[in-house]
């Protein structure tokens, strides 16, 4: 299967999902086409992440056809932070195998994070949740991957700043739905931003984004 779908947020903001079915070959093949960015590929050890790669490319650059922006690849800054190449719009990747995610905003800063649902989230959740959060989510595996979710994708809008996922980055109680909103909080240096976020739990996979 190719681009999934795109979906419109809102006037200003596009949600891109891939379901990676295609061989590499056919991938490396389809960027090939449009960019010379497959160069980069050499980073990259495993098929997989190779996959992952064309396809998050790709993606990107169905948005920017779609949505009339000029694509001239994508750059990252010191802190890992992806940007479109002279374009102005602000863009956020997440991907796991075979899922890929992209949110584009054309004026304001974006954070999104797909994970797949995973048993090991229970042993590690004393590193990233507070002892009120980690009384919410109550071990449920879905919680706790909509709470990591969340997290990520409020640490990838301000990915310059050294934050702390338990310290810096609060996420308020929520009950679990199969789709919500839920609100959180970036808090550095006695200063908090707020954002809300929507967040989906599909079959397979967790996605969470800011909507504001």
């Amino acid at each position: 299967m190719p681009l999934h779908k795109i979906e419109k947020i809102n006037s200003n903001r596009f949600l891109a999902l891939w379901h990676i079915e295609e061989s590499y070959e056919h991938l490396f093949e389809a960027v090939k086409k449009e960019t010379e960015e497959y160069t980069m590929l050499t980073a990259f050890r495993h098929e997989d992440k190779k996959k992952e790669w064309l396809a998050c490319r790709l993606t990107i650059m169905s948005l920017c056809q779609e949505l009339n922006l000029p694509y001239h690849g994508v750059v990252k800054d010191e802190h890992g932070k992806p940007f479109l190449k002279g374009c102005d719009a602000e863009i956020s990747l997440s991907h796991s195998y075979p899922y890929v995610s992209v949110l584009l905003d054309l004026k304001t800063d974006v954070g999104i994070d797909l994970e797949q649902k995973k048993e090991k989230l229970i042993k590690v959740q004393h590193k990233f949740l507070s002892e009120a959060e980690t009384q919410n989510a109550d071990n449920n595996i879905e919680k706790l991957g909509i709470y990591w979710c969340a997290k990520e994708a409020l640490y990838k809008i301000c990915s310059s700043e050294k934050l702390s996922f338990k310290e810096n980055i609060k996420i308020a109680p929520f009950d679990l739905k199969p789709k919500g909103t839920i609100f959180g909080k970036i808090i550095v240096n006695s200063i908090t931003k707020s954002y809300e976020l929507e967040y989906r739990v599909e079959e397979n996979y967790i996605l969470a984004f800011n909507i504001n």
